[in-house]
C-alpha cells in the first residue's frame, strides 16, 4: 500500500515511531535523511505515545 500511494502520487513517506508521518518531495533527499534519523526520532518521542 505505501508503494502504491507514493507511485501514485510521486511522493516519499517517511515515518517515526508510528505516530508521525511526513510527506517528502522527490528531490527532498536532505530533509529525508534528517527526517528518518535516529535522532529525530528520539527527540520527536511523546512519552504516551512510547508503546505504540
Amino acid at each position: 500500500m505505501r508503494t502504491a500511494l507514493e507511485n501514485h502520487f510521486g511522493v516519499r513517506l517517511a515515518f517515526q515511531n508510528c505516530h508521525r508521518v511526513a510527506v517528502f518531495r522527490p528531490g527532498a533527499d536532505r530533509a529525508y535523511r534528517q527526517f528518518i534519523t535516529a535522532r529525530a526520532q528520539i527527540l520527536n518521542q511523546k512519552p504516551e505515545l512510547v508503546d505504540c
